[in-house]
């Protein structure tokens, strides 16, 4: 798990759009198969808890780190959320059609309504 969201993290931090979808479905699959735990993250805790102290303190801080590495993802994707809405209206915006049309209606933007400059 720590391992896949760490990757999930450098692929967002260098914007590797590409890599994206690979990294997002690995991070995916590592959490669903906490979450599939059998007895779940109850019995995942005791299982930790029974292990030897320096594997327990080793788990834990892999775990600490995922955790840390899953809040900066998701602050790393709302941003490049709100970057493609915002080149996506300055994009459109600069269409002649959000300009001059009596619709102010640019196409290529999903078909929404930008703009109407009279």
């Amino acid at each position: 798990m720590a391992t896949s969201v760490a990757a999930l993290r450098q692929v967002l931090e260098a914007e590797r759009v590409d890599d994206y979808p690979a990294a997002i479905d690995s991070a995916q699959k590592a959490l669903d198969a906490i979450g599939a735990y059998p007895g779940g993250i109850d019995s995942l805790r005791d299982a930790l808890d029974r292990c030897a102290e320096q594997d327990k303190l080793r788990l834990r801080e892999l775990i600490n780190k995922a955790s840390v590495d899953h809040k900066i993802n998701g602050e790393l994707i709302r941003i490049a959320m709100q970057k493609n809405a915002a080149l996506r209206a300055t994009v459109a915006q600069q269409s002649a059609e959000a300009t001059y049309s009596d619709r102010g209606h640019v196409p290529s933007v999903l078909g929404s309504l930008l703009s109407r400059k009279v």
